[in-house]
């Protein structure tokens, strides 16, 4: 039987692919930009790419926003994917300086432009944003990033899966009782992208 899961349009981007994923691994997906549905929702996935902005700000401050949080408060499973994952903390550098949702401890910070990666005997510099596949630790598998800041959690017991991009190691997945946040888009990540969001319906990890 589908799992009945609740999609959020924030107007954020970054849904078709994640709908498309959610239906292959057993979702009935339902798509809303209503505030109202999302607060009776008993599972929600909200999705983003871009920017902490006038947008992310919107999200935050206004009706979204609580709707989004009175979910995670009242225990039901809740998955922010890529810039969604980033709104979960407190903030970000990004824009001068951005608010989260602030139902997790942590910052979101920019990576540095002068990164490089030694391979063999040469050192090649790295591209900020950092786009491409990645190894996650500790599942071993490969994800696929598309982003410049990434999470500095105040927790650690809060990171579930981490990566390693120049020589900043950051937090790849988080999750913190029924909520959970993946950095990398699972919708793009193959068959390791869908055994991770297949684990949340069935609430438990990937």
């Amino acid at each position: 039987m589908a799992r009945e899961t609740t999609l959020v349009d924030a107007g954020l981007g970054n849904l078709a692919s994640v709908e498309r994923a959610l239906v292959q691994v057993g979702a009935a997906v339902h798509l809303t930009s209503d505030p109202d549905r999302v607060a009776t929702a008993r599972m929600v996935v909200f999705p983003g790419q871009g920017a902490f902005g006038a947008t992310t700000r919107a999200v935050v401050d206004g009706e979204m926003g609580e709707a989004l949080r009175m979910v995670i408060r009242r225990g039901d499973p809740f998955l922010g994917i890529c810039l969604g994952m980033q709104l979960l903390f407190d903030g970000s550098d990004e824009g001068g300086g951005e608010r989260g949702l602030g139902v997790l401890p942590g910052w979101c910070r920019r990576f540095p432009e002068d990164m490089h990666q030694l391979e063999g005997e040469v050192s090649r510099r790295l591209k900020v944003p950092h786009v491409g596949w990645n190894n996650v630790q500790p599942p071993g598998e490969h994800y696929y990033f598309v982003h410049s800041y990434y999470v500095e959690a105040a927790e650690p017991t809060d990171v579930m899966w981490t990566a390693t991009y120049g020589d900043v190691k950051f937090a790849a997945a988080v999750n913190r009782d029924n909520i959970f946040g993946s950095q990398s888009h699972p919708e793009k990540s193959q068959q390791a992208g869908l055994r991770f969001l297949r684990a949340f319906l069935l609430g438990g990890r990937a």
